[in-house]
């Protein structure tokens, strides 16, 4: 009898440790789902002076990706990349100016001290982010094909030099001007779509649908293509207020955003603009 009620004993402690095991499997599998499909939610970083209590609030807002401006490198970057990291946020380096479109030369010397800088860091950033807008030029509305038509070979020259780099550009909606490059005439969005790591539209509208209808060139060539897309919304005071949410507040903003992800695929985020304004918002 006694022996019995051992293997009885033995085969209930087996069967309790494989109930456990499997509930542990499971959710470690549940786990890996949600971290696969965990959608990106950006926000711009102009202003590297602020202190510690805007990463915690982009933190607490479910930012997984910063685009962290500096024109330097150094130990104050570094501390930052750490912070960050120790959040669970990726920070990819924020920089760019119309002027490089015609003279790319200091880009390239930028792009030296970035690369040197990441060989060398505990924390590197996951890329950078280009914010290089042609139609800040002096000359844009005389010149728009050409400046237009330089930015797209800027794009990929970038790609031929930097392979191995992750390379992102922001773009406006109306980036559609048709731009023959290397025997191919598309426009000029899906030029950059191509030859990028991804696109960031500046979507800047204060609805759903408004944001969704001004990107949505943008959006079926991704979806055609099966790139990444994040569409972008802005949170700044501007005369206009069909392209800012600054005037509606942050749970109108929030609001709409989740409409605006109920149609777009898995793949495709968003981006705020920017993180001082942002936390500011009424």
């Amino acid at each position: 009898m006694k022996d019995k009620n051992k293997i009885f004993l033995c085969i209930a402690v087996v069967v309790i440790i494989l109930i456990v095991a499997g509930a542990v499997t499971g959710a470690v599998i549940v786990r890996n789902r949600s971290a696969k499909s965990e959608r990106v939610l950006g926000v711009w970083w102009w202003d590297n002076r602020l202190d510690g209590s805007y990463l915690t609030f982009a933190s607490e807002q479910g930012v997984n990706e910063i685009y962290y401006y500096t024109s330097s490198f150094n130990e104050k970057t570094s501390a930052f990349l750490q912070n960050a990291a120790e959040l669970g946020i990726r920070v990819y380096w924020l920089t760019g100016k119309y002027e490089w479109i015609e003279d790319s030369g200091p880009l390239y010397e930028k792009i030296e001290e970035f690369t040197e800088f990441q060989n060398k860091a505990e924390y590197p950033f996951s890329g950078i982010h280009f914010d290089i807008e042609p139609h800040q030029h002096p000359d844009f509305e005389r010149e728009r094909g050409k400046l237009i038509t330089a930015f797209v070979e800027l794009v990929y020259a970038l790609k031929g030099a930097y392979p191995d780099l992750m390379l992102e550009y922001d773009i406006p909606f109306w980036l559609d001007d048709e731009i023959s490059l290397n025997g191919e005439t598309k426009p000029a969005y899906a030029h950059i779509i191509d030859e990028s790591s991804r696109v960031t539209v500046m979507s800047y509208r204060d609805s759903a649908e408004a944001i969704l209808n001004c990107a949505s060139e943008e959006i079926s060539y991704a979806v055609s293509v099966d790139k990444p897309l994040n569409l972008s919304v802005e949170t700044g005071e501007n005369d206009d207020d069909m392209v800012t949410f600054f005037e509606e507040g942050a749970i109108y903003m929030q609001e709409q955003l989740n409409l605006v992800k109920e149609n777009l695929p898995d793949s495709f985020g968003i981006a705020i603009h920017h993180i001082r304004s942002w936390a500011e918002l009424k």
